[in-house]
Formats: C-alpha cells, structure tokens, sequence
C-alpha cells in the first residue's frame, strides 16, 4: 500500500478551500506552513507556485540525497515522484545535465516526445529543487460543482491522484466517484 503524503494534502485542501491562505502561501510559504504547524528546517526552504488551467509547473528533481523524515521531505517527494510512466525520464534527470538542459528549453515539445499530449495554449514552467530549497505546487482545483467536503477531507488526508498534479496538460482532470483511487 502506498504511503498517503497528509503534509501536502493538508495544504493543498486549505489552499483549494481558503483563497486568502493560497496567497499567503504564495507570498511567505514559510509563515502559511507555520499557521498549519508545518516547520521548514533550519537552512532549508520551501516555495509555493500554483498551476492553473494554462500554467502547469514541472518540479525536476534536486541531486539525490537522504532527507530527515519530515513535512518538508513530504513536499520534496511531492514535487518529485511522477507516478505516470510517461513521466518516468524526470525521475533521472538531476543524472543527465545535457538531457536537463534540454527539457529546460523546450518542456511542452520534451513532453509531446514522450507521448503526453500538451494542450494548445498550455504553458510548462520547469522549477527545481535544491539541496535547501524545494518546491510546492498547487495543483489546479477542481471544477466547483466537484468540491465537495468530502474530497477536501480525501486530499487533506494525503489522497493526492497522480493526474491531478499535471491537470491542464492533457485538458481538465475531472474528480471521478471518491472511492475511485
């Protein structure tokens, strides 16, 4: 059984639920993850960026090195864990500098190579994660007629689907039934 990640899907509920505390989150990171108990450690630092319907974020992984169970390394494994297959090169890509640079140049074109189909009018930005600071994105909330209490209570418990973290890519992720995994 999969491990459920609840730091950040105790962040991404608030934030999808409260829209004064996203903002917070993406102007002082820091002080909203202090308001949900959620400490950065000493020397390490976390920044939020949120996806919309035309902008999708793309975490690339930091060189690779243990981190201290923690919230933070809860949104590192976030930012870095593709699930999807088609996602599997990020995976590798902190190991390849020429293949890294070249995703940098051109993410949508590097992502239509592997068989994801970008939508017209998507934009992917690429953010990465360091040895002392890593990156929360938002992903894109759902519809307001699938924001139910119950799928806040699902995600702040750590149920995160895969597909909700690139919605907008391939066009709208829509929330199926909740016992839908």
């Amino acid at each position: 059984m999969r491990r459920r990640n609840e730091a950040v899907g105790r962040i991404v509920a608030k934030a999808w639920s409260d829209s004064a505390f996203a903002g917070r989150l993406l102007a002082d990171t820091a002080s909203a993850l202090a308001e949900l108990d959620i400490s950065v450690p000493a020397g390490k630092a976390v920044s939020a960026a949120r996806n919309t319907e035309c902008l999708t974020h793309v975490v690339l992984p930091s060189p690779r090195y243990a981190e201290t169970a923690s919230a933070y390394a809860d949104i590192k494994a976030f930012g870095e864990s593709y699930r999807d297959p088609r996602y599997a090169p990020l995976d590798w890509i902190s190991r390849d500098p020429v293949f890294q640079a070249r995703f940098e140049d051109d993410p949508a074109g590097a992502l239509r190579r592997w068989g994801i189909g970008v939508s017209d009018g998507m934009t992917i930005e690429t953010v990465r994660n360091t040895l002392t600071r890593v990156w929360l994105v938002l992903p894109v909330p759902p519809a307001a007629d699938e924001m139910t209490d119950d799928l806040l209570a699902r995600v702040a418990a750590g149920w995160i689907p895969p597909a909700v973290r690139y919605a907008g890519i391939e066009g709208p992720v829509r929330f199926g039934p909740l016992d839908a995994r």
